[in-house]
């Protein structure tokens, strides 16, 4: 499909931050109201791969709809086999381009979201996508973003151009072409071709470990583009959207947490949004964003802001440490929390679900709902922490039944039905895209 790769499937990713009990909480956080997930709602995600992300939230809220679009029918079959060896009946995977769904899909949904996908197909695709969300995003209905941006991808752009320009002249599979690329660029890089580029050989050498399958989905294709989150932001504001915040949770810290210490001042006194979030991914050299987006958005007056965080369930998740303190990995270096705070909620959590309420009664929190609040964001982030799933308590016979189908499937992935989430399990997790 114009340009992009088809003969080798999308790997089987995962990402935390696309699933409804994480948007919802992100929007919460963030002070704006979000699609109760304890009701019915609607769900459709835009390029859906294998469907892996759908597949498990509508394994973990029975009482909703699912739908996901994706143009390649070789990925739907697998994800329509998933479906119905998991009995989920709930989802629909529908083999259409953006612009075609949009024309014969009419329907609304209270989430649409799309991750690998903008940067790397045409311009006519993106209007399609933008004219899907257009049509059928409910007011109040929450859009996911995931794209490429400067300058952390900018590095990439002349790698990404010899590898496309090299695989049509080598034999094999596109998994095989963008080895071969890969292995000339490196042959390249050894005789000094990018000596005055550190940042092109650090990617270079850590594309070394990747999947191929991904790394062909990545890099061949004859649209690939970064671009900057305000231009983005632009596009996506024409649709009567505006932008929230990020659901990767780290991007919503306080400038003292999320970005270098020298650069924290100038970030904070910049009175324009546009700038102020440029800066900040100039900061962190961010090389992809997940924006969140609202149509219409409804801010949270005071009350109901500290009514509805206050209700918001969190839980621990396995494998999280016993006791503080905890060394975060952000983009920026590690932080580490005080021992006496992360212990304290360790502690609690692992006595089960609570509320942020209830956290916040914790002697090492008192008055403190602010430190509370970041030091959850912080476990939020590594994956020590997860917000409940307020749905009722069922299910969870799908979930086990997604679970078993992605054990088959080498795929190391155990859906937690009581989080809305999966959790990777066994051997190590790509998620570079």
């Amino acid at each position: 499909m114009d340009g992009y790769t088809t003969d080798v499937n999308y790997p089987a990713f995962f990402y935390k931050e696309m699933q409804p009990v994480w948007l919802s909480c992100v929007s919460r956080l963030l002070g704006f109201a979000a699609p109760d997930v304890a009701r019915p709602f609607s769900y459709c995600e835009l390029g859906c791969g294998l469907g892996v992300n759908l597949l498990v939230a509508a394994a973990c809220h029975p009482h909703a709809r699912f739908v996901g679009v994706d143009f390649n029918d070789r990925h739907l079959r697998v994800a329509r086999a998933a479906a119905q060896a998991a009995g989920l009946s709930n989802i629909e995977f529908v083999h259409s381009g953006f612009c075609e769904f949009a024309a014969s899909h009419p329907g609304s949904f209270d989430f649409m979201a799309t991750h690998g996908v903008w940067s790397w197909v045409a311009p006519r695709h993106r209007a399609g996508l933008l004219d899907c969300v257009s049509a059928s995003l409910q007011p109040g209905g929450l859009f996911y973003l995931h794209y490429m941006c400067h300058p952390g991808s900018t590095d990439l752009l002349a790698v990404q151009h010899v590898l496309n320009l090299f695989a049509p002249h080598v034999p094999g599979t596109s998994a095989q072409q963008v080895q071969m690329g890969l292995k000339l660029l490196r042959q390249l890089a050894e005789r000094g071709l990018f000596v005055d580029q550190p940042g092109v050989l650090k990617h270079l050498n850590s594309l070394h470990s990747k999947d191929p399958n991904h790394l062909a989905h990545e890099f061949l294709t004859d649209h690939w583009q970064p671009q900057h989150s305000v231009d983005v932001h632009q596009q996506i504001g024409a649709l009567g959207l505006g932008y929230l915040g990020s659901a990767d949770v780290f991007n919503n810290l306080d400038a003292s947490l999320s970005i270098p210490g020298q650069l924290q001042g100038v970030v904070q006194q910049t009175q324009i949004p546009a700038l102020a979030e440029t800066l900040k991914d100039m900061a962190r050299n961010s090389h992809q964003r997940m924006d969140l987006f609202q149509r219409q958005p409804r801010p949270l007056g005071r009350e109901d802001y500290v009514a509805q965080l206050g209700a918001t369930l969190f839980q621990q998740l396995p494998g999280a440490p016993a006791g503080g303190p905890v060394t975060f990995s952000t983009p920026i270096g590690p932080i580490e929390a005080p021992q006496a705070l992360c212990t304290a909620l360790l502690l609690r959590l692992a006595a089960g679900p609570a509320s942020f309420s209830e956290l916040a009664q914790l002697a090492a929190f008192a008055g403190q709902p602010a430190l509370l609040l970041q030091t959850l964001q912080l476990m939020l982030m590594q994956e020590i922490v997860h917000p409940g799933n307020p749905a009722p308590a069922s299910g969870h016979s799908q979930a086990h039944g997604l679970t078993q189908w992605f054990e088959r499937n080498r795929i190391a992935l155990k859906v937690l039905a009581p989080c809305g989430t999966a959790v990777r399990i066994g051997a190590a997790f790509d998620q570079a895209r």
